[in-house]
């Protein structure tokens, strides 16, 4: 599943990112290409203009006119417009091959120039009707891969064709270079991709193996009780002529797995719960002095039948903003561990108290140290160090008690050495 979902986000984020770049490199071809294009038409307007200017001067010269170059330019501000595309005064691309001919009303050529370049006269008569009947100034013969621009005065019409070749080779070359860099960009986008994948699936891997790990020990943790169960049944099932009273010892028996499993049940669901968000209660002022004395009380019993003495250091009247049936579960989980897992004849210390604008609940115990590394594992569900195999209890009370404190934006923490015993503090928000 981990290495699907890795290699969805490489598959994805390559797409999404890929078809940008794709596109972006697609708007230089395409602008690359239109630029070529109008800077070949700006130069054929040029030379057209010049062919235009070289003829009207010849004319005038014939007629006694003026022949400086003044007579035919215009004043600034008076440019004349150049073609469809009207260019003023941006410098044009210098053409060096080219046809220019001068047609004249019936479609004879009247002048040809030639630069660099030459036209069969069977193409140029295929050429000049095309030119000519295009309405506009410029345009493209696509079948003999020509552009041209025309102008038409008291001495005809004049064309010059040029060949489009070098805008198509501009546009090869630029989309060779696109592609390559498009290339290279997946492949560095990929290499990206396949680092930040590792970083965002590490907390979907984390959460998936904390749920395996949770299934599977939740199973062998109810498979014991319903297998106890079973065989109890099976037990009265062979007594069919029984009494209750002779079989109580199995029904007893019975009550108790039935009872430890409906416990973990409510503890899986509290969890899952947690999980999803949902087992957000009502926040109200709970007083946790009495809460603490209360549960400090309840276990006296517990706590003399195996020869241990509680001492509560309870501050009075510390009121914190919580839910009151987590809070009791809280101090009951925090007490239970600590009787439970205390030395006989050793004292079990509850301690609450106000520190700045926190209430400092904690409860120490003298037992077996908890090692280093029980201690980095203390609040996974269903842990259990070794030395505590042999205490009844499933390892959900610590992950549920510092579910708790998270809700109400506490902190839950562990100590654990030879001198000072083991202390769980959970720090609360008043």
């Amino acid at each position: 599943m981990i290495k699907r979902l890795r290699r969805n986000i490489i598959t994805v984020n390559m797409a999404l990112v890929g078809a940008v770049i794709l596109l972006i490199f697609t708007v230089i071809c395409f602008n690359s290409y239109n630029t070529a294009r109008n800077d070949l038409f700006h130069g054929m307007n040029e030379l057209v203009n010049r062919d235009d200017r070289m003829n009207d001067g010849f004319n005038k010269e014939l007629n006694g006119g003026a022949t400086d170059d003044s007579a035919h330019v215009p004043p600034d501000g008076d440019k004349p417009m150049l073609g469809k595309r009207g260019f003023k005064g941006d410098k044009p691309v210098e053409i060096s091959s080219y046809v220019l001919v001068t047609v004249n009303e019936s479609g004879s050529v009247t002048s040809k120039t030639e630069s660099n370049a030459t036209m069969d006269d069977e193409t140029l008569e295929k050429c000049i009707p095309e030119a000519t009947a295009d309405r506009g100034f410029e345009g493209e013969l696509s079948e003999y891969g020509l552009l041209f621009v025309k102008r038409t005065d008291m001495n005809g019409t004049t064309i010059i064709f040029a060949d489009n070749s070098s805008i198509y080779s501009s546009l090869r070359g630029t989309a060779l270079i696109s592609l390559a860099l498009f290339a290279g960009s997946m492949v560095v986008l990929f290499l990206i991709s396949l680092v930040l994948s590792g970083f965002a699936v590490k907390p979907v891997k984390k959460a998936w193996e904390q749920q395996k790990q949770f299934v599977a020990d939740a199973s062998h943790e109810l498979k014991t009780p319903l297998t106890v169960i079973l065989a109890n049944n099976n037990i009265m099932s062979s007594h069919p002529d029984s009494t209750v009273s002779e079989e109580r010892q199995w029904l007893e028996s019975t009550q108790e797995e039935a009872t430890h499993m409906k416990k973990l049940i409510d503890q899986m669901l509290f969890l899952a719960k947690s999980d999803a968000g949902a087992s957000q209660m009502q926040q109200i002022d709970v007083d946790l002095s009495e809460i603490t004395e209360g549960t400090a009380l309840n276990f006296e019993p517990v706590a003399f039948e195996k020869e241990i003495d509680i001492s509560a250091e309870i501050s009075p009247g510390i009121i914190v903003k919580g839910n009151p049936t987590e809070l009791n579960q809280l101090v009951h989980i925090l007490t239970d561990n600590a009787v439970k897992y205390a030395d006989r004849q050793t004292t079990v210390t509850i301690e609450l108290k106000k520190k700045g604008d926190n209430a400092e609940f904690s409860v120490n115990n003298r037992g077996n140290v908890i090692s280093k590394e029980d201690i980095q594992h203390i609040f996974d569900r269903f842990y259990r160090a070794e030395k505590s195999r042999t205490t009844k209890g499933y390892g959900l009370g610590l992950s549920i008690a510092q579910r708790i404190v998270e809700g109400m934006n506490g902190k839950l923490s562990v100590t654990s050495d030879e001198e000072n015993g083991t202390t769980f503090t959970a720090v609360l928000p008043m």
